[in-house]
């Protein structure tokens, strides 16, 4: 059974990641046609597909609680909700966004904003709604707070094995280490 407190964080992670990735997708899809750049529009098809994995995953975890397939999906919801989310995040928008906005209108050079953000991956600010829609991309850090608090009051639980994968022998027996 789920507490209160598990199904909170579940739906919040949910909503987080899909609003996320519908935030960045837009946000891709924009700078795409914006600025003529073909790999943004790559990465623009690639995170529906992210998102729906990680969905999954996280479905998967729930309805399956305390099984092998269970545990392993709990581990993929976690490195893709949390660990590669906030690196995205971080690099997609902290980096590409927060910083640049912050330097080019905190008056930073242009020599050296062209040295930290060089074209044509990216563009000095000049288009308000790509470089809002980039900075919006921070809900990504509160779906990965949302995510990380589930993750870890899923796993606190006793109903989650510590490791996806239990040593087993051929005849299905649990193996025991030496140390055991």
């Amino acid at each position: 059974m789920q507490s209160e407190t598990g199904n909170t964080y579940a739906v919040r992670a949910a909503v987080g990641t899909a609003v996320a990735g519908l935030v960045s997708t837009a946000h891709h899809l924009y700078g795409a046609i914006a600025y003529d750049t073909p790999w943004r529009l790559i990465v623009s098809l690639w995170i529906p597909g992210f998102v729906l994995i990680v969905l999954s995953a996280l479905y998967l975890c729930r309805r399956r609680v305390g099984t092998r397939v269970g545990s392993i999906a709990l581990w993929i919801f976690f490195l893709g909700a949390v660990v590669f989310q906030f690196g995205f995040t971080l690099f997609e928008c902290v980096y590409s966004h927060v910083l640049k906005n912050t330097l080019y209108y905190g008056g930073a050079s242009e020599e050296f904003l062209l040295r930290l953000f060089p074209p044509p991956a990216y563009h000095l600010p000049d288009n308000l709604l790509f470089e809002f829609t980039g900075l919006l991309q921070l809900i990504g850090l509160l779906a990965v707070w949302w995510s990380y608090q589930f993750v870890r009051g899923h796993y606190r639980s006793a109903q989650v094995p510590r490791f996806p994968f239990k040593a087993t022998s051929a005849s299905g027996r649990k193996q025991t280490s030496p140390e055991s």
